[in-house]
């Protein structure tokens, strides 16, 4: 038998076709240096080949054993706390529609409807997702930057305001840039990081002069004329869970050194002290007093109960009242004239301060299953980031898993009090459709690399 022949009787077994021509090379590799020590011991060529072959085993058990063994993966666990965490934004939706919108005279009564129609788009782009080879992204980080910076420039060249019109049927979302940049220079940033090992130096040509420039070097000035761009849009809270994701996937990424690991960790959380003093000092312009009183504040409502802490006053008096199941036996005391359905309205939105709004409307149970929904979700990408191992795929799924855990964090803390007030939204719970959208579309990456989790040979 031919070493084409066995090869081709090998990968037909083989129902993954992208991984057929990997293995036939190993093949053919393992099938000619037994035949070449065959030859050395006075075996003639032909019959050197046939028994290097025959060594290998039968044709359709070896195929059958490898299509097992390099057969795509669904991660069945992480698609069930996907579903349920949706469900509980679907919760979320009916809140928003049951309680606020019904105040708003029709405007945004199709709430469910527009969550349903964003969960749809966003499976149906997820798929794509999910069956596109997420190695390919590594070569293009330098095009996926550039968009997201685009974005964000022309964010500030077009609008005084940081948020773009989105139309989707008779609801006028606001969008704002950070929700389609961060995706971006996560993942631009993961592929640059990952081009340090293939390529130490870069090229760049200015005024016709040629600099060459360190690759690492480069990554942190990208890196932080990305943060900057943030911060010059007023999206501070997006700028430093950015920071912070930046530190996080460089930190796992040097950990995966032989040598001087400690050094290099060190360095680099040392550089962010700079940036966080730059942060502090940019807090301090003309609206700096207002930002210092609001975070002050956001610990101690009681400071400024019926001015900026009226919010977090009336957050307390949910957590304190709230029942089981059921709705909260609170007793509004500010202001005049108002009931309590006209203060929960503030929570009903469903964006920042969803938790509060379950926990008002539904009670410890539910609000606490969806936390543990998410605290599910969450633990299950790091089990993922722990079992690929293809660098690449690895340091992506630390990337998009920081961001939510960190997103989620933070809402949390600022739901009960504990953190500052802010602009995180609970991926996949908190109302609002772009943002599901996106935030599907990252996980169907993380499904991406773990379905190809036992077929990338690094």
């Amino acid at each position: 038998m031919q070493i084409k022949e066995f090869l081709n009787n090998v990968c037909e077994q083989i129902k993954y076709k992208p991984m057929r021509n990997e293995i036939a090379e190993e093949l053919e590799n393992h099938i000619k240096e037994a035949k070449e020590n065959y030859i050395q011991e006075g075996i003639e060529e032909i019959k050197a080949e046939e028994k290097a072959i025959n060594q290998m085993g039968k044709a359709e058990e070896i195929g059958k054993k490898l299509n097992k063994i390099h057969k795509p993966k669904l991660d069945l666990k992480l698609l069930i706390m996907v579903v349920i965490t949706i469900a509980f934004g679907f919760l979320v939706a009916f809140t928003r529609a049951k309680k606020y919108e019904i105040i708003s005279l029709g405007i945004e009564t199709r709430a469910i409807m527009v969550f349903a129609i964003c969960t749809i788009i966003g499976l149906l782009l997820s798929i794509g997702i999910y069956f596109f080879d997420y190695r390919k992204l590594q070569k293009n980080a330098k095009y996926f930057y550039t968009l997201a910076t685009a974005i964000i420039i022309l964010s500030i060249i077009f609008s005084t305001k940081t948020y773009v019109r989105v139309y989707l049927d008779l609801k006028i979302a606001k969008v704002s840039p950070t929700i389609l940049a961060m995706p971006l220079y996560i993942i631009s940033f993961v592929g640059f990081l990952q081009n340090v090992n293939k390529q130490r130096k870069i090229k760049i040509v200015i005024q016709e002069k040629e600099f060459n420039i360190s690759m690492i070097k480069t990554i942190i000035i990208l890196s932080i004329i990305s943060i900057l761009l943030l911060i010059a849009i007023d999206h501070i809270t997006s700028a430093s869970i950015l920071t912070l994701t930046y530190l996080i996937v460089t930190t796992v990424k040097i950990l995966t050194l032989k040598e001087n690991r400690r050094k290099y960790i060190a360095i680099l959380w040392g550089i962010p002290t700079i940036l966080i003093i730059l942060m502090i000092c940019l807090l301090f312009n003309n609206n700096g007093m207002f930002r210092v009183n609001r975070i002050i504040v956001s610990f101690n409502p009681e400071l400024d109960p019926t001015g900026a802490g009226w919010q977090g006053m009336l957050q307390k008096q949910v957590i304190n009242s709230a029942k089981l199941i059921g709705e909260a036996d609170m007793e509004v005391s500010i202001g005049d004239n108002l009931t309590k359905e006209d203060y929960l309205r503030v929570f009903d939105d469903g964006t920042n301060f969803a938790f509060i709004s379950i926990l008002a409307h539904y009670g410890w149970l539910i609000s606490l299953g969806m936390v543990m929904a998410i605290i599910l979700l969450n633990t299950r990408l790091i089990i993922n980031s722990m079992k690929i191992k293809d660098d690449y795929g690895k340091l992506l799924i630390v990337g998009i898993a920081t961001t939510f855990i960190l997103q989620s964090i933070f809402n949390l803390l600022m739901n009960l009090n504990l953190g500052i007030k802010a602009d995180f939204n609970i991926p996949l719970i908190s109302y609002s459709g772009i943002t599901l959208i996106i935030n599907m579309m990252s996980l169907a990456v993380t499904f991406s690399v773990y379905r190809r989790k036992d077929i990338i040979h690094v």
